[in-house]
């Protein structure tokens, strides 16, 4: 079941997330019910690298990666910021860019780990079927930072290029992001099928 955890956590975070926007965007819930599904699917990542550590010194760090992803959504929710990366105060910023590098070191330790016990396994399939994953998934989070640094050099009272082009790398992380989540989902359900966890 250890890799099931991360399959529901993605899972939530993808369809819990889009019921928690619809209410939130119609007014009908305040912004940091937003960051719930987010910390639903940390909590159970979290437990999966737990269960998963006895098999891996790499699951071990992605546990830490996980606890301060829930830490750190926690803070989002006490203290939310706006979703439109050009209209977010710097400290809003800040703390984007913190959750950023959090997740990536989360999604890289996971990525990493099925990738060691693949290889471990004799399943080279899917040990490079992680490594692409992790590969685009930096794509995503390079999309997200330049937006994030593209947003900084536009002028909020009057729109100028920059604004434009952080809409659309806003645009295409909204894209990209949709398609790591699903690719996600499929590795860790592959993960779950085709690893034998003997000391979980």
């Amino acid at each position: 079941m250890s890799f099931m955890y991360f399959f529901l956590g993605f899972l939530s975070q993808w369809v819990l997330g889009l019921v928690t926007s619809a209410f939130t965007t119609s007014g009908l819930a305040e912004p940091w019910v937003d960051q719930i599904p987010s910390l639903i699917g940390y909590i159970l990542h979290f437990i999966g690298f737990t269960k998963l550590k006895p098999l891996h010194d790499v699951f071990g760090k992605g546990s830490i990666s996980a606890l301060v992803m829930v830490l750190l959504t926690i803070a989002q929710m006490l203290i939310p910021i706006d979703s439109a990366l050009t209209s977010q105060p710097w400290w809003g910023s800040v703390l984007t860019v913190i959750v950023i590098l959090a997740e990536m070191f989360m999604i890289y330790y996971l990525c990493k780990g099925i990738g060691e016990l693949a290889a471990a396994q004799q399943l080279p399939k899917l040990k490079e079927i992680a490594t692409r994953r992790w590969r685009l998934f930096i794509y995503c989070q390079v999309t997200i930072a330049l937006a994030l640094l593209t947003s900084t050099l536009a002028n909020p009272a009057e729109p100028n290029a920059w604004a434009v082009v952080a809409g659309v790398f806003s645009i295409v992380y909204i894209v990209l992001n949709l398609i790591v989540y699903i690719l996600l989902l499929t590795l860790t359900w592959r993960a779950h099928k085709e690893l034998s966890l003997y000391s979980s």
